[in-house]
């Protein structure tokens, strides 16, 4: 059986590889600025498992050729897995490294014109990839994933990269891992079923597909629930990388500019009200008990900086006083 994406990414692959294979590991990841503490844990990790050094290389140049300014998403991939090293300490050393793995690659689709389930050569893979690993056990707490096709193949869902980007990605991740070598077939599973349950908690991405198929609880065919240790690590991590006050404060920021061209906000206050919404929310979501302790210190940073851009007094409750943001409502 052909790979998925094996024309797509040959060059991309061919071209990492050929990099790898010229340039220092500071020329690569060191290019781009990674704030503490998650540059000490990447060295950290890099020093207990020199392996991931590849993973790194691969996830780095290959977001360099899907983007022009790859620069966010490169931060936001080693953000995760310098959080993925730090939640895995409790567990064994290859489950530890594969946690790290899974992080490092959990994204890698995201960016790919190509990787949507509406191809049908990519639902194809997608299926047969589901098929696989659910006869190897995994997705047994959600029944409902992946039986809806209806749902799976609608323009809106499953023609839009960031709802799918979590079952084309645990594609390429099993593709681009099985390349790099020292995974067995059966972790790559464990990759593959971890990057699948990354994504659950963006209660937005639930709520996308119930609008775009007008049925409630549809979303359960495509996010099925994250349900072992290495799933919840990577949702977790997912979801805390996103309360990096860099990407969330500033103006032009990650998020105020998603709350501008994804949401409607006409002016700084409004930008502060849906990102306050949507971080509070977000802050729910978190699985595991680092990933609960880690979201609260993140959230307790970013919360007053958002409070000054909505002109309020930090005992307010911006949803009593200002409402649930329209685009919301």
């Amino acid at each position: 059986m052909k790979k998925l994406f094996s024309a797509l990414f040959s060059f991309t692959l061919g071209f990492g590889m050929l990099i790898m294979a010229n340039t220092t590991i500071a020329e690569t990841q060191d290019r781009f600025d990674l704030p503490e503490p998650y540059l000490s844990w990447e060295k950290s990790y890099l020093q207990e498992f020199p392996n991931l050094q590849k993973f790194l290389e691969i996830m780095i140049t290959t977001t360099a050729t899907q983007l022009q300014n790859p620069s966010e998403d490169i931060l936001h991939n080693r953000v995760c897995s310098a959080l993925a090293y730090e939640m895995s300490k409790e567990l064994p050393p290859e489950k530890r490294r594969l946690a790290i793995a899974t992080d490092i690659l959990h994204n890698i689709a995201k960016e790919e014109k190509s990787a949507v389930l509406t191809d049908p050569k990519v639902f194809k893979q997608a299926a047969e990839m589901v098929t696989e690993l659910k006869k190897a056990g995994y997705f047994r707490s959600a029944p409902e994933f992946w039986g809806d096709a209806q749902v799976l193949l609608n323009m809106k869902v499953g023609g839009n990269r960031a709802l799918v980007h979590h079952i084309t990605g645990a594609l390429t991740a099993g593709q681009m891992a099985k390349r790099i070598g020292g995974v067995s077939d059966k972790e790559i599973q464990e990759m593959q079923a971890a990057i699948i349950e990354h994504s659950t908690g963006y209660w937005y991405f639930r709520d996308s597909v119930d609008q775009a198929v007008a049925k409630k609880g549809a979303w359960h065919a495509v996010f099925p629930e994250p349900a072992n240790e290495i799933s919840k690590i990577a949702h977790d991590a997912d979801l805390i990388s996103q309360f990096v006050p860099e990407s969330v404060v500033p103006d032009g920021s990650k998020w105020r500019g998603l709350a501008k061209k994804r949401w409607g906000a006409k002016d700084t206050k409004e930008e502060g009200h849906i990102v306050y919404y949507v971080f509070f929310r977000l802050f729910e979501e978190a699985k595991t008990r680092k990933g609960k302790e880690l979201a609260r210190e993140k959230w307790e940073k970013i919360r007053p900086e958002l409070m000054k851009l909505m002109n309020l007094e930090s005992d307010q409750d911006p949803i009593k006083v200002l409402g649930v943001p329209a685009v919301f409502q």
